[in-house]
Parts: C-alpha cells; structure tokens; sequence
C-alpha cells in the first residue's frame, strides 16, 4: 500500500469517525484532518473539498457493504436461506454504522447530481448482485422468474427507502425489523410474473 492509500484510507476513517460526533454539515476539514491524524495539506493533495470526501466514502463504504453481503452467500444454499442471509448481511452493516449510513442516506443526496448519481452506482451495484443471484438459483429452482435490470432495480430502491424511513424517523434503531419486510418483498418478485 502506498503512503498516498494509507492516507486516502486514513481520511476516509477520519470522516466516518468524525460523523460519530457531529453531522456531516458541522464537520469541518480540519475534524477530519485530526481524527486521521494528517494536515490539512495533505486532504487537499487527496481531496477538493468535506463533499468530495463523502464521494469517496460511499464508494468506500459500498464495497465494504458488498463484502460483507458476499460473505453471506453460498451455492448450496436454497433460494429463501439465501434470501434470509443477504438481507440480513445488508441490514446488519447498516444498522451497524448509523452515523455513517444517515450520512450517505441523507447527505449525500445533498450534494446535487453528483451525489444522486453516486447513490445511483451503489444502488445499481447491488441490483446487479441481486440479479446475479436469481440467475444463479434459477439453475436449481426454475420455480424462479427472471429478475431484469429494473425489477431488480425497484427492489433495492424500495428497500433503501424503507430504510431510509427507519433512518429518519426511528434513528435507525429498528432496522433489523425490517428484514422480513425485505425478504417477502424480494420472494414476491421472483415467484411472480414479471
């Protein structure tokens, strides 16, 4: 790793940190130049400006997100265990980092064009994943249909609203409940006709 990634790494840690204390509006640059212990100067070699930062950590965030709804997936498992387990990945990294997910749920539709469209490739991300899947059971259970693009596009959007209501109105202390909720909404779209 090179000196630029570790610090690149390092201020992204330092803006997740830092959310941990203020919301994202009163975080200054130098709040998260001093929880990744480095200088102002060296954010700016990395970074233009707090709001480009957020941009990298969604990217960030998102891929940690997908490792760790990987690390719940298995061939031999049958389609609702699988179900149970990607969902039940997905909210639980969730719903462990609230501060940080209220951020990139709400902040980050903030930052204009460039935010919604990040929002977008992380959303999209995961509706390929899931797609992915569908197309992987169906080889055992052609009781499946076929999950397009923007089916597979609705799901995730859904979910992350219902999430993003649990965020906003609940603190996001109840996620977990809403794995349920997910899990019919992801059976119902795969048993029907599409």
């Amino acid at each position: 790793m090179t000196a630029e990634t570790t610090y690149h790494v390092r201020l992204l840690n330092g803006l997740a940190q830092a959310l941990e204390n203020k919301s994202y509006r009163e975080i200054t640059l130098a709040d998260i130049a001093a929880a990744a212990r480095v200088s102002r100067r060296t954010f700016y070699e990395l970074f233009t400006s707090k709001d480009d930062c957020l941009m990298a950590l969604a990217e960030h965030t998102s891929k940690d997100m997908m490792v760790a709804v990987l690390r719940a997936i298995s061939p031999d498992k049958t389609w609702p265990t699988l179900v149970w387990d990607i969902t039940q990945a997905y909210l639980l990294f969730i719903e462990s980092k609230p501060h940080l997910m209220r951020a990139l749920y709400i902040d980050l539709a903030a930052l204009g064009e460039a935010g919604v469209q990040m929002r977008r490739r992380v959303a999209e991300q995961f509706a390929l994943f899931l797609q992915k899947q569908v197309e992987l059971q169906r080889a055992n259970d052609n009781t499946l249909q076929p999950l397009s693009l923007l089916m597979s596009m609705a799901l995730v959007a859904g979910i992350n609203e219902l999430i993003l209501y649990e965020i906003t109105e609940k603190d996001g202390k109840s996620l977990m409940a809403l794995a349920p909720t997910a899990e019919r909404l992801i059976h119902r779209v795969t048993a029907g006709q599409q």
